[in-house]
């Protein structure tokens, strides 16, 4: 029974030690967690939040010098890269590029031959101009002195008085001053265009009468008068575009003509049969007493013969005389006065048809040398621009400045064109850049998450790897509504807005393409607390940090603000007095410690719809630093 009782004790005090010593280990292990974890004061003060970026140093202005050929070509000689322009080198016009200009000028002789042509076109259009021109001239001034001479005739013909009247009748030019009002008139009178475009107005359709339908006898009546109206307008009218028929005849009856041409014409044949009529009357006398006295045998009968032969002659004169003034007052002078109206009346038509014709084929010359003149001018641009293009094979140094091949723009990085002897050359491509190195830029990117801190004209600090004890100052002046394609081309989900940030000052060791970093200055707190990044957790879209209670860690929730790429606005949750642990603690530990208040498991998620407050910190951001 001792042996037993020994036993049994002795087991019981084995597993006594045994717990004491696993308390001891896990009190051990508890107190070494808080002391462990680096802790950092809350601090208070000023915070200066910003967007840190990397970009490249770019000039503000550069000098592209392309290739002004039209056709491909090569590089035959090529300045090297890094090469600075000076001063005497631009005086002295140094060749920086010679290109091939071989089949330029082949294409340039092929050229001529067109060329020449076309001067010869242009020359023979513009003399036929001016031969046309001329004999416009002649035959418009025949047609004109036709037109005089035939009015000249008329008036000769009928009397001046006469003919004035019968012409206003007619209701064409009477005199000289009418007639030259009336050449005035066609000569200003201008080529009809012809617009083919225009439309024929479309009388409306008379509406369709129905036969069963009862007219109304006043109806009737309104219409027989409308149309009765109507056909004495249209006489009316006709009776006003065809002038009246002169009846010539009644000069004569009414002894109306004047002291022309028809009227002496008139008065010799008068006075020819008066004359005809007295040498009767002396013949009828001759004869009444050579038959008294042949009847007393004084005269002979050969003699009495005689007389009746002159009697019988006398009286055939005067019956000629008669037919031919009836002749005259019934054919001749209506003939000839008809003749005289019409030859005037187509003199005056032939003028105006002069005129027209005139008109066309001055119109046609016209169109004949603008065509050959624009040709000429086509042959004379293209051949200038050639001209212009050969000389543009040779390019020398245009300003000062320091040579890079190719472009330095944003989407010359994705080109593959070549700079090198031997390359080939296309048209409007960049071959070399000349940097204005008196005013520097950098080019940067901004992410979309940093987009709404960045404005215009925010201050920049700026730090270029190649001279790392230096800063630069600058501000924000250019910045793109769009995000660049090319960023996306391998990242879909990646956008980036391009920005410029102008240096302030002109430094003479900042080169195009060094590689630089700039912190866009956004915003700058007074007197607010904050903490290193890296000690906020981030967990269901709320914020916590481990505050230091004695021994031990609290997790705490706290409510962040703006923050930068080192620091973190805390709004509330800690005091100036709390310290925080440097760097989130393991889990195991955590677990350990017990600190498990408040529980991330019950705590309510934030909505995620609502946007985020202008400096708030990414649930990314703060993971990535974390």
């Amino acid at each position: 029974m001792s042996k037993l009782f020994r036993s049994k004790f002795g087991l019981v005090t084995l597993a006594a030690v045994a717990v004491a010593v696993v308390v001891w280990f896990v009190n051990r292990n508890t107190g070494a967690s808080a002391s462990e974890v680096p802790m950092i004061p809350v601090q208070k003060g000023n915070l200066q939040i910003n967007v840190l970026q990397g970009g490249e140093i770019r000039a503000l202005q550069n000098y592209e010098v392309k290739s002004e050929i039209e056709l491909p070509t090569k590089i035959l000689s090529l300045i090297p890269e890094g090469y600075r322009i000076t001063e005497e080198d631009v005086k002295n016009g140094k060749v920086l590029i010679e290109l091939d200009s071989a089949d330029l000028r082949d294409r340039i002789t092929n050229h001529e031959i067109e060329f020449q042509t076309t001067v010869s076109a242009f020359i023979d259009a513009d003399e036929n101009r001016a031969i046309q021109t001329s004999d416009n001239q002649s035959l418009a001034r025949d047609a004109e002195q036709a037109m005089r001479f035939a009015l000249m005739d008329f008036e000769r013909y009928m009397g001046k008085e006469v003919a004035q009247a019968v012409l206003k009748t007619r209701r064409i030019p009477a005199n000289q001053e009418e007639l030259d009002r009336h050449v005035g008139k066609l000569n200003e009178a201008r080529p009809r265009v012809l617009n083919l475009d225009d439309k024929k107005e479309v009388a409306p359709a008379k509406p369709i009468e129905d036969p069963l339908a009862i007219k109304d006898e006043k109806d009737d009546k309104a219409a027989e008068a409308e149309e009765d109206e109507a056909e004495a307008a249209k006489k009316k009218a006709a009776e006003a575009a065809e002038p009246p028929r002169i009846d010539f005849l009644s000069f004569l009856t009414n002894d109306q003509l004047g002291d022309g041409e028809a009227q002496q014409k008139l008065r010799q044949l008068s006075n020819d049969l008066l004359l005809r009529q007295s040498e009767l009357g002396i013949a009828k006398q001759n004869i009444e007493a050579s038959t008294r006295l042949a009847a007393k045998e004084f005269i002979t009968k050969t003699t009495l013969e005689n007389d009746q032969v002159n009697f019988d002659k006398a009286n055939l004169a005067v019956h000629a005389a008669t037919t031919q003034l009836d002749l005259f007052k019934k054919y001749e002078f209506p003939k000839q006065a008809e003749l005289a109206l019409s030859a005037y009346q187509e003199a005056l038509t032939k003028l105006q048809r002069t005129l027209r014709a005139n008109r066309s084929r001055m119109a046609q010359a016209e169109s004949r040398f603008q065509t050959a003149k624009r040709r000429y001018e086509v042959e004379l641009m293209r051949r200038e621009d050639m001209e212009r293009q050969l000389k543009a094979c040779i390019i020398k140094a245009p300003v000062t400045g320091l040579v890079a091949y190719g472009s330095h723009s944003g989407s010359a990085k994705f080109s593959n064109d070549t700079i090198e002897e031997g390359a080939g050359v296309r048209f409007r491509q960049t071959l070399l850049t000349i940097p204005n190195m008196s005013a520097m830029s950098v080019a940067v990117s901004i992410h979309e998450s940093q987009v709404k801190k960045v404005r215009l004209g925010q201050p920049c600090r700026i730090t270029v790897d190649a001279e790392p004890g230096k800063t630069l100052t600058g501000n924000l002046r250019e910045m793109a509504v769009l995000p660049d394609s090319s960023s996306s081309r391998f990242t879909p989900n990646l956008k980036l807005y391009p920005a410029v940030v102008h240096v302030d000052g002109t430094h003479d060791w900042l080169k195009p393409g060094m590689n630089a970093k700039v912190e866009i200055i956004v915003n700058q707190l007074d007197d607010v607390l904050f903490v290193p990044v890296q000690s906020i957790e981030v967990e269901n879209d709320h914020f916590f940090t481990y505050v230091k209670q004695g021994s031990s860690l609290e997790r705490r929730e706290v409510k962040t603000g703006s923050f930068n790429d080192e620091f973190i606005e805390i709004r509330s949750g800690l005091t100036h007095e709390d310290q925080v642990a440097l760097a989130i603690p393991k889990r195991q530990i955590l677990d350990t410690n017990g600190a498990s208040s408040p529980s991330p498991a019950n705590l309510p998620k934030k909505e995620k719809a609502k946007e985020p407050a202008a400096g708030a910190v990414p649930a990314k951001k703060i993971a990535a630093a974390s």
